[in-house]
């Protein structure tokens, strides 16, 4: 039986853990292919640590695990353009 997303990518943003993680696979369990993107390193406005590479890495072996499709990178999407 096909889920909702079916035939769908869904892009998600800090998807290393927490609630971006939790889409990932949830969104790859209807169907979705995945394409997760995540800084993976301290946000200085933020009171906790960042998530690690070893995080995103995990939210690919939840995705995979589902037989779906997943493009992982390390980016921050705070940024327009190359970081310097």
């Amino acid at each position: 039986m096909a889920g909702r997303l079916e035939g769908k990518v869904a892009f998600i943003t800090g998807a290393a853990r927490g609630q971006g993680r939790s889409h990932a696979v949830r969104f790859a369990q209807e169907g979705a292919d995945i394409i997760a993107v995540d800084v993976c390193e301290p946000v200085e406005t933020v009171g906790y640590p960042g998530a690690t590479r070893a995080d995103l890495d995990e939210t690919v072996r939840q995705v995979e695990a589902l037989d779906r499709r997943i493009l992982a990178s390390v980016a921050d999407t705070r940024t327009a353009g190359p970081r310097a």
